[in-house]
């Protein structure tokens, strides 16, 4: 059986040492960080398959937090644990990749269920990380039929042996991550490390630290040496996404950083040189933002000695059929379980606007091989997926105001099961699956919700 490593960040001490005991009994490695500076440090000795985190934290805001862990370590799943049990917290969290939420106090039944669920995704991930190309090596495939995408491919080829940094320009899902990663993998630093992190996502005031490392006493509080990112990355590559959210206050150090091929960290004299390939990513066009005073001209120069722009999905239309039809295979866990998609349910992918780019078509067809497994989709079972989207807003105000926090998350709970229900038509095992509960706690919850009704009346739901 596989150990699954979890990173358990936790202040209260009691709830930490009951988790690590029970968790470590049922076969986890587990590391327990007590802040947001123990939990960066544990990210930087080894690699995790799991967090599990308190969003209450006494010297970081865990949201920043998680956000940096997620972009830190990309194969990371989070589970995120709090006592302040808002659904608007649930949204943030999961807005920034977070796989679940469980609301304190919890059983710890309830958590080994959702950590199963967790775990599930995570090894399926590891079978399906990539396509199977009839070669031995495991590297990131971008998959394409679009020209303008084989043109930078065709460009990548030649600039991937070089050490010359890389600007990638693009939307937000575009793929700007998996053609860093396929860069690497292509270029002679391939067996080094490739070191990912988000500016936008580390705290300002943290990020000249993370980014340039800090010597021990170099800041109060510090009590050991830590090397940054441009260290960790020796003899591999450093990926830096968000750039256009780099504080102005640390652009010119970055600058100087990539001239003078050195480091100094922070509360150090001593400098150390470079070994690395860098390769900056952004939303934003960097060049309006230097017209603008808000990005430094100096930084700009030397990171785009070569930019990518990566065209959004909507450009790509002959890529959709293709990609779509991967991801049907990504998210099948066994073959009886892969989906079927019409003819015009494909005709209306086609037409979609694609917001979310490559990402927004996976998460779709995710949802459908959750919701359809081994069916064949229609057109017209897209309407589920908006269906089951709860609408917070507007079930929020539907809450008496004055009520105890605990009656009110309960209340929510109930109408927002009752409403999964109902838009799946009264099938309780697809509802526990969207729930990501079993059918036994569904069975469990829908007697007590029986038993205590909504107080407004408004929401039922049949037997079947």
């Amino acid at each position: 059986m596989q150990t699954f490593r979890l990173l358990l960040v936790e202040d209260d001490p009691l709830l930490g040492e009951a988790l690590q005991e029970t968790l470590t009994a049922k076969g986890f490695y587990l590391r327990l960080a007590r802040t947001g500076a123990e939990a960066l440090a544990a990210l930087s000795d080894e690699s995790f398959d799991v967090v599990l985190q308190d969003v209450r934290l006494p010297d970081i805001d865990g949201l920043d937090l998680l956000q940096h862990l997620l972009q830190q370590q990309p194969q990371l799943q989070a589970l995120v644990m709090t006592g302040q049990a808002t659904i608007d917290m649930a949204v943030k969290a999961m807005k920034l990749g977070a796989f679940d939420f469980i609301a304190k106090p919890f059983s710890i039944d309830i958590l080994l269920l959702k950590l199963e669920r967790v775990l599930d995704y995570r090894g399926m991930e590891r079978q399906l990380a990539t396509l199977a190309e009839g070669s031995a090596d495991q590297q990131p495939k971008v998959i394409t039929r679009s020209p303008a995408m084989r043109n930078i491919l065709d460009t990548i080829a030649v600039v991937a042996a070089s050490e010359v940094p890389l600007l990638l320009l693009g939307e937000a899902g575009t793929g700007k991550t998996l053609l860093a990663e396929t860069i690497h993998s292509l270029s002679q630093r391939k067996t080094g490390p490739f070191i990912r992190a988000n500016c936008a996502a580390i705290p300002a005031q943290l990020l000249e630290c993370e980014l340039f490392g800090v010597e021990k006493g170099g800041l109060p509080g510090v009590e050991r040496s830590r090397p940054g990112l441009f260290e960790a990355a020796s003899g591999g590559t450093l990926y830096l996404e968000g750039l256009s959210d780099l504080p102005l206050i640390i652009q010119p150090l970055l600058a100087r950083v990539l001239e003078e091929q050195h480091v100094l960290r922070v509360g150090s004299s001593t400098p150390r040189a470079l070994d690395l390939r860098l390769i900056c990513s952004s939303t934003v066009d960097l060049k309006r933002l230097t017209q603008q005073e808000r990005f430094r001209k100096e930084l700009l120069y030397r990171i785009n000695v070569v930019t990518l722009q990566l065209p959004p999905l909507r450009e790509r239309h002959e890529d959709i059929p293709l990609l779509a039809s991967y991801f049907v295979e990504q998210f099948a866990a066994t073959p009886e379980q892969r989906i079927k998609l019409s003819p015009n349910l494909m005709d209306s992918l086609l037409l979609r606007s694609w917001q979310g780019n490559v990402r927004e078509l996976a998460n779709l067809i995710e949802q459908l091989t959750l919701l359809y497994p081994g069916q064949r989709v229609r057109e017209q079972q897209l309407a589920s997926l908006t269906t089951v989207t709860p609408h917070f807003g507007t079930q929020f105000e539907k809450i008496q105001v004055g009520l105890p926090l605990r009656e009110a998350v309960a209340e929510f709970e109930r109408r927002y099961i009752l409403r999964v229900l109902d838009s799946l038509g009264g099938q309780k095992t697809k509802a526990a699956d969207v729930l990501g509960i079993s059918r036994k706690v569904l069975w469990e919850k829908l007697k007590k919700a029986e038993a205590h009704p909504p107080m407004d009346g408004a929401d039922g739901v049949t037997d079947s």
